[in-house]
């Protein structure tokens, strides 16, 4: 637990510092990783604090049902009010990632638990699965960051590794929690629905990691089930005896957690939104040579340590092997979000490494070595983060001007009316003020791209009123932000048409209220 809380005040930091670099002309957004996706939690969370309790963007236009998602978002936004909120939610969102990433690393450690046996090892285990990382510095010395099209796996992949999650995304922090308390309940013995109830929760945080839980967990029931097979030669009835409890676990963890998935996948095929949002959120896995550089370094270790792990406990270790065996099936599986589906592997990675050391009576000064190899990348993140955090500068940090027009919106404009700005505009503007936007969201956007076009075209000069009336009407739009990134857009100036008329107007940003258009 100590431990616990030492990391993740340290995670901290790099906030601490955003914080006290702005003053007067810039405003910290509160995030230093992510920002674009941050902001769309707190928006999230702004969503649950008008009284919402289903998920329904605020990066969108759309007409929407609303989905049971995001969840903790929405409901921590209850707990906020009006006065400061922006800081209120911030704060509410650190607070749940430092709750989170405490949970993960208790639950790392139970699970490591199962089958590293020395205190020593323990710790070098929870320690390298908390700050380890994979081969990406590598790429990053040798000034090879868009290898292959792709940022090294290290740095863009929670799910990947360990540090990332703790320091920005507390709902893929918790996941992991419950993800391997899953697997824990699942390898001790206890009643299957404790499993159950954790993969049900996990379902709530982050449904597609319910899949890794079923999946892993049914090639260790395939893996036990032949090991069984070639001991028994045959005997049904004894196969059926050694198997059994672990069937019977798997099965009521299954059936707990499968009702909700299976209301996740309804919505997704049958409501419009939610589809356009899952072809839209894509997070496909780089180059197979990124996960050799990634996970390279430990290949010869792994293997040597499921060697041991099955040595000393077969029916436990099969799920560490299975899991490893399964994982390039996972993150190259024929879904848009590949990345996603290697939620936890790292935990198998540092348990087969550290079980081919643990057997050793003393490591050499290399054996040393290799083994801080893991702590490189995590380094240069957190460094990076410190350093990003002390240059008040776009993203991480917004104008104050810019922020004094959110707050007019949020404290004159109706609420979900929706707004018409540029890309960026539109990304923070939501995690301020309890409006809609046009556009300003990758995944959550529908039809980003197409809507990306008519936005910068509704900006340019060479547009036509006619054409900027339609897209008014289109997505009901009830005003016009016009400040320095949509002068960006194109040389328009909206002062200079009816239908458009100022009703806010500070420094170098300027808000439009849509008059009635006649048909």
């Amino acid at each position: 637990m100590l431990f616990a809380v030492v990391v993740m005040a340290l995670t901290m930091i790099p906030y601490i510092v955003g914080y006290s670099t702005q003053g007067e002309e810039w405003r910290f957004t509160g995030f230093v990783i992510g920002v674009e996706d941050g902001n769309s939690y707190i928006a999230k969370m702004l969503s649950g604090s008008e009284g919402n309790w289903l998920f329904s963007t605020p990066y969108s236009a759309e007409n929407q049902k609303g989905f049971l998602a995001f969840v903790p978002y929405i409901l921590l936004g209850k707990l906020s009010s009006q006065t400061s909120q922006h800081e209120q939610l911030v704060a509410l969102y650190h607070g749940f990632r430092f709750f989170s990433g405490i949970l993960a690393i208790l639950a790392g450690f139970d699970f490591v638990s199962l089958f590293i046996k020395e205190d020593k090892w323990k710790w070098w285990a929870i320690t390298i699965l908390v700050f380890g990382g994979g081969g990406g510095w590598i790429l990053v010395i040798l000034e090879q960051k868009h290898f292959l099209g792709s940022l090294p796996l290290d740095f863009i992949s929670p799910e990947s590794f360990g540090f990332l999650g703790l320091l920005a995304i507390p709902h893929l922090a918790l996941a992991r929690a419950c993800l391997l308390w899953g697997f824990t309940a699942y390898l001790n013995e206890f009643p299957g629905y404790i499993t159950g109830i954790f993969w049900l929760m996990l379902g709530f945080l982050q449904p597609i990691y319910v899949v890794v839980a079923w999946v892993v967990t049914g090639v260790h029931l395939i893996l036990i089930s032949i090991i069984k097979w070639r001991e028994r030669k045959g005997d049904f009835v004894g196969i059926w005896k050694d198997v059994r409890e672990f069937y019977s676990r798997a099965l009521l963890g299954i059936l707990i957690s499968f009702p909700l998935i299976l209301y996740t996948a309804i919505s997704f095929l049958s409501d419009p939104f939610l589809k356009t949002w899952a072809e839209q959120n894509r997070l496909p896995s780089p180059h197979f040579i990124h996960y050799l550089i990634a996970y390279g370094l430990y290949v010869p270790f792994i293997v040597l340590g499921v060697k041991n792990l099955i040595k000393e406990d077969p029916l436990k270790a099969y799920l560490i092997t299975g899991w490893l065996v399964v994982f390039p099936v996972l993150v190259y599986a024929p879904v848009s979000t590949q990345r996603r589906l290697a939620e936890g592997v790292w935990a198998a990675v540092t348990i087969a490494v550290i079980s081919y050391f643990e057997k050793r009576n003393r490591l050499t000064i290399i054996e040393k070595g290799y083994l801080h190899l893991a702590f490189p990348t995590t380094i240069l993140i957190f460094l990076g983060s410190v350093a990003a955090a002390g240059n008040a500068s776009t993203p991480l940090f917004r104008t104050e001007s810019e922020i004094q027009v959110y707050n007019y919106l949020a404290g004159n404009a109706p609420s979900g009316a929706v707004v018409l700005a540029s890309y960026e505009s539109g990304n923070n503007l939501p995690a301020w003020t309890p409006q809609r936007v046009v556009l300003g969201h990758g995944p959550e956007t529908t039809n980003r791209v197409q809507v990306e076009q008519e936005v910068e075209n509704f900006f340019s000069i060479s547009s036509t009123d006619i054409k900027r009336k339609k897209l008014i009407e289109k997505f009901d739009v009830k005003y016009v932000l016009w400040g320095p990134l949509e002068k960006e857009l194109g040389d328009w100036n909206p002062a200079s048409v009816e239908y458009l008329v100022e009703i806010y107007n500070y420094e170098d940003y300027v808000i439009y209220q849509t008059a009635v258009i006649n048909q």
